[in-house]
């Protein structure tokens, strides 16, 4: 696949604000992940629609086509830390769920105590149209145990686009 190399191009994506979510993978059996996910959002009012882009030949893409559930767990700005821990690849740092409090609800996806809302979600659907797959899940459970405020890749110096 060629890269564009367009700086414009590139600067310009880099503009568009992303909210960063943990999301949480569960594969057949045990084996879970979550990683931070910047391009996430609902994309149908009926039925409820998540969808979400992970980057293929990870160890979460593997998980979610296995196990065909995923969570997305709202964080807030001052557990910014919680991102911190799980940004890097599970291969280079191994654990990370067990560095984070989680537990488990409909699905079996992981969910972030932490987390001020959350939804679990049931996969429908999986394109691979470039380097990430886009992965649409119905929502299947979801609870709001507070408020927050959702980080940005801005917040915390972060690029994920362009």
């Amino acid at each position: 696949m060629k890269v564009r190399k367009d700086k414009a191009i590139h600067q310009a994506l880099r503009q568009i604000p992303y909210g960063l979510h943990v999301v949480g993978v569960r594969g057949k059996g045990e084996a879970m992940n979550a990683f931070v996910g910047a391009w996430v959002c609902q994309c149908s009012f009926d039925p409820p629609l998540v969808m979400v882009a992970i980057r293929k030949g990870t160890r979460s893409y593997e998980l979610v086509k296995s196990g065909r559930v995923f969570s997305v767990n709202l964080v807030d700005r001052k557990d910014r830390d919680i991102l911190r821990k799980l940004v890097k690849p599970a291969e280079s740092v191994g654990d990370k769920l067990g560095k984070v409090g989680h537990i488990e609800e409909d699905t079996g996806a992981p969910i972030l105590r932490k987390a001020f809302a959350f939804v679990e979600c049931r996969v429908r659907e999986i394109r691979e149209p470039g380097d990430h797959a886009i992965v649409i899940g119905e929502v299947v459970h979801a609870a709001i145990r507070g408020r927050g405020d959702v980080s940005t890749c801005d917040d915390l110096g972060w690029h994920y686009g362009g």
